[in-house]
């Protein structure tokens, strides 16, 4: 064989070895991330589905109603309840594969109906001791620091995979009864190494009426790409439905991907 062509051909399996590396390394998880799908239960109120790298806010009673005698996996308050047939009407209602009812309390419903297993985090929320990262929030709004919280909390959980865990803080003014201050505010945010990671922030006049009183909803990866995601659930006065929000951490800052409003 000429010295030429062995040439050629040694460019050519070195090619073909570094696409197959290539695509091993980026494309099988470019390739799950495009298949992936699924539905979400947030609440009794927000169903939003993901495909094709899309994201929908079901309203259609359409498939609102092509749910219902489903299968999915549920969680109640942060926890894995089991795998229901699930039925919408004043609220989501469980039923075993015989379709028999199951009952369930708790105040945080999610469940999701995906073709791959959801990696779902459980954390526990406690509230805060140290407010050094509250009061300068506050201060980086212009606000006093050392105000009077009606909200006040913070989860801890490892957000990165990185072996540490991280901090998100919430803490808010809103839905005050005993003392009435001139702005309300709600902040939610995250802290690593020492640096804070703005998801939520809401400051404005306080009419009596307004105002949003967040909560950590759920913490999974629910389009099968290795990363978490947040949902973020901010409940609002009277019976007016809750605000929920997907975010993702792109670009070393959080984003919102999808909100029901």
């Amino acid at each position: 064989m000429k010295k030429g062509r062995l040439k050629y051909i040694i460019i050519i399996l070195i090619i073909v070895v570094y696409g197959i590396g290539m695509y091993l390394v980026f494309g099988v998880d470019e390739s799950r991330e495009r298949r992936a799908t699924t539905t979400l239960l947030i609440g009794d109120e927000t169903v939003l589905n993901y495909t094709s790298r899309q994201w929908l806010n079901v309203t259609s009673q359409e498939l609102l109603s092509s749910i219902n005698w489903q299968d999915f996996n549920v969680y109640i308050d942060n926890e894995y309840f089991g795998n229901y047939l699930v039925w919408k009407d004043d609220r989501w209602y469980l039923f075993n594969q015989n379709r028999e009812a199951v009952s369930y309390q708790g105040n945080e419903f999610f469940a999701y109906k995906a073709g791959f297993e959801m990696d779902v985090l459980p954390f526990q929320t406690t509230p805060i001791t140290d407010f050094s990262y509250a009061n300068q929030v506050l201060e980086n709004h212009g606000l006093a620091s050392n105000p009077s919280y009606t909200l006040t909390e913070v989860s801890s959980f490892d957000f990165d995979k990185d072996g540490v865990n991280e901090d998100f803080y919430i803490i808010s003014n809103v839905f005050a009864t005993d003392f009435f201050p001139d702005k309300y505010f709600s902040f939610v945010f995250m802290i690593d190494n020492n640096s804070i990671y703005m998801l939520y922030e809401d400051v404005d006049q306080n009419d009596g009426v307004n105002g949003c009183k967040p909560n950590l909803y759920t913490v999974a990866d629910v389009d099968d790409d290795h990363d978490y995601e947040i949902v973020l659930m901010c409940s609002k006065y009277s019976n007016q439905t809750p605000v929920v929000m997907l975010y993702e951490f792109q670009d070393n800052a959080f984003k919102i991907a999808i909100s029901n409003q």
